[in-house]
């Protein structure tokens, strides 16, 4: 990193002064908006949901391909291989090209169009003079959503809209509406879901040899494939670690296939997550990496007074950008798929670094229309659906989303509540395609738990409190009807958790409802963080949280330590996020793992496998979310950063700033002990020290004084 920037000239720094002192020395060698794999954008339509579907089946699919130790619940939404697409026409004789992979027929007022096939493949459809609508089916090999695109649209009517339904299935007509079909920009190749993220080249380094082998390593991570230019036909092995890398095939989590390319480099069939490459039994001439670069920009920073903290936020960026592809993957090795609890952390972490709404509403479409059973198989983790639902609103503002899905975030709470009695108590039980490691009923919650049979867990029925209010908020929002009603039902739990689960001596949350349970940690800080504590936190809440150095996973330790920075102790939650992700730092990570190193197990172990554990994980982004969070007060008090405040609490530091990308644009804070300076841009509102300012504006607060100052938009030299 720089020079650490003072905070104490009148002149504030500027958004790219923070910006580029958070990325001097960064981990991130990606750039941030590689090009396009291919040529022009086009719009190609999908009926609703399809598109998610069809990219989530593509990423499952490639994660089975690539490694050896997978399990996914494949009870994810239908993907309807036939629809029917129509749209008004403006009567004028002439041609339009379309273009599908797969068959497709036209039909123009009522009569079957004459087709030509184009040179380049595509269906040129003759439209008579006088037409006034075209019905386009689409039959899609079986698994693939049908979709096709226009390529030439001048004989539709000015603003025309497309509208679709799902076609026929198992020769059944579905009773479907229509409804809006929707675009998806994408190359003029292949379907936008079946394309693979960008990518950029990197060069690894030699690092070592040794009898017929040759190391290469990166300074960071990276999914992508190796490319070797050498004499022969060479062995390639990958790992995150040298060790990894250099194991025989037996231990490795990943398949190591290789194949020839046309211009006669070598290189592995399948895309890998990996930092080392080893090439074996050849004479090596040259080694690049084509890595996987999501096309988003490094809008959001974070940058303060301790060197290692603004190491643990870049990395935490850079953990959760790789695994940013199509949709928000677990890891870039083992495991990589969407899971919805991670993504629950994910979207918090994603909204202070990159703010890419569409990789959340595309994650929340593609795992939020089940056709059986818990999302992932996992009770809690179609929980997390929900709570995630409502922070992708907050912190993104998208009402249209709401609107758009609120029958579908109504019928899913209505199946979850179907397992509850009236008392409101939540139980699950087995389900179809449950996932493997959870416990009776899907229930997962963390690492390490486990639960007894026949007693009733708090933390799994705070978890339900904090979805049901959010549903109950995402709702109202929509205007919708539910919203009364989920908001009573999480009352009647309420009541019930009172009387069942708080213990009025010890002043918290117990482990499990009956009297002799002991507190949980993870009971007290969902109760933190759902609102449940909200008025009657007790000193048990906070000698819970206080004594849990951390809860299991990086995952559910993020969480503990907002819950615990919620009760007062900022300065000990940024003190065990530098010990923890520092911990990981001092090992040698460059981006940050699935677990914390644990005593007398290797650093890559899990699962019982030498290289089980994945060091690149995306719930172990955290710090990316909670240092702005914690060390600024910054959070949105209203959807869409409306209306946000900021309340540092720098502890030791000497001072700290950040940049927070939000839709109106972003939000630059940067603070010492003396003065608080922050640019408020048009459209939201700072609430900060008993004083509110619409922006655009700049506000300096003394903290020493007491004094506010509102400066006009660039009126600050």
């Amino acid at each position: 990193m720089t020079e650490p920037l003072t905070l104490h000239s009148f002149r504030p720094l500027s958004a790219a002064d923070v910006r580029a002192a958070a990325r001097a020395g960064s981990v991130d060698a990606l750039p941030d908006a590689p090009s396009p794999n291919a040529g022009p954008g086009t719009a190609w339509l999908y009926v609703r949901g399809q598109y998610e579907l069809g990219l989530l089946d593509r990423l499952v699919h490639d994660g089975f391909a690539a490694n050896k130790h997978v399990h996914y619940a494949r009870n994810y939404g239908l993907i309807h291989h036939q629809a029917l697409f129509r749209t008004p026409l403006c009567g004028a004789e002439g041609t339009m090209i379309l273009r599908s992979n797969d068959a497709l027929a036209c039909v123009v007022d009522g009569e079957l169009a004459s087709t030509a096939r184009t040179a380049e493949g595509d269906s040129s459809v003759r439209l008579p003079a006088g037409s006034r609508r075209l019905l386009v089916k689409v039959q899609a090999r079986e698994g693939q959503p049908a979709t096709f695109a226009v390529l030439d649209g001048h004989l539709l009517p000015p603003a025309a809209r497309w509208e679709a339904q799902t076609g026929h299935r198992n020769g059944a007509d579905e009773a479907q509406h229509w409804s809006p079909a929707v675009e998806r920009p994408g190359g003029a190749g292949v379907p936008p879901h079946l394309e693979h993220a960008p990518v950029a080249e990197v060069r690894p380094h030699p690092a070592g040899s040794g009898g017929d082998w040759n190391l290469f390593s990166l300074s960071a991570p990276v999914l992508g494939r190796p490319v070797v230019r050498c004499e022969g036909v060479p062995g390639i092995s990958t790992g995150e670690s040298v060790e990894e890398a250099l194991s025989p095939d037996a231990d490795s989590e990943s398949r190591r296939d290789v194949v020839q390319l046309a211009d006669g480099r070598w290189t592995t069939v399948h895309e890998l997550g990996f930092r080392h490459v080893v090439v074996r039994g050849a004479t090596v001439h040259d080694v690049t990496v084509e890595a996987s670069a999501h096309p988003v920009p490094h809008r959001g920073a974070f940058v303060c007074s301790d060197e290692k903290i603004n190491r643990i936020w870049d990395v935490s960026a850079y953990t959760l950008r790789l695994c940013m592809n199509g949709l928000m993957l677990d890891g870039i090795k083992r495991d990589r798929m969407p899971w919805m609890g991670d993504q629950a952390l994910n979207t918090l972490s994603n909204a202070y670094a990159f703010a890419d709404a569409g990789i959340v509403r595309d994650g929340l479409v593609a795992l939020g229309q089940p056709r059986h059973g818990f999302i992932n198989g996992i009770s809690d983790y179609s929980l997390w659906w929900l709570i995630n639902t409502a922070s992708y609103v907050r912190f993104f503002g998208d009402a249209e989303y709401v609107a758009r899905e609120k029958h579908q975030i109504h019928r899913f709470t209505e199946y979850l509540a179907g397992h509850c009695g009236k008392d409101g108590i939540f139980r699950p039980g087995d389900e179809p395609d449950s996932f493997a490691d959870s416990s009776d009923g899907g229930v997962f919650i963390d690492w390490g738990v486990s639960i007894e049979p026949g007693r009733t867990f708090t933390p799994l029925q705070v978890l339900w409190f904090w979805a049901l209010r959010s549903a109950a908020d995402v709702l109202a929002l929509a205007g919708h009807d539910g919203s009364r009603r989920w908001a009573a039902l999480a009352e009647t739990l309420r009541e019930t958790l009172m009387e069942h689960a708080w213990d009025e001596d010890a002043q918290g949350w117990r482990e499990y409802f009956d009297g002799d349970s002991i507190s949980s940690p993870y009971a007290n800080m969902l109760a933190v963080l759902s609102g449940l504590s909200q008025g009657r936190p007790g000193a048990g809440v906070r000698a819970s949280l206080l004594g849990t150095h951390r809860a299991g996973t990086p995952f559910m330790t993020s969480f503990a330590l907002r819950a615990l920075a919620m009760t007062g102790e900022a300065e000990t939650a940024v003190a065990r996020v530098r010990e923890l992700w520092g911990g990981m730092l001092d090992a040698g990570a460059r981006s940050f793992w699935e677990e914390f190193a644990s005593p007398g197990e290797g650093s890559y172990e899990m699962y019982g496998r030498p290289f089980g554990k994945s060091l690149c994980h995306a719930w172990s982004s955290g710090p990316a979310a909670l240092l702005p969070q914690i060390v600024l007060g910054a959070e949105p008090t209203e959807d869409g950063w409306a209306e946000f405040r900021v309340r540092p609490a720098l502890g030791s530091l000497a001072w700290a700033a950040a940049v927070i990308p939000v839709p109106q644009g972003e939000i630059t804070i940067h603070a010492d002990p003396a003065v608080t300076h922050v640019d408020v841009p048009a459209g939201t509102t700072l609430a900060m020290a008993g004083h509110r300012a619409a922006g655009p504006c700049l506000v300096t607060h003394s903290v020493t004084t007491g004094g506010w100052t509102i400066h006009p938009s660039g009126s600050v030299a």
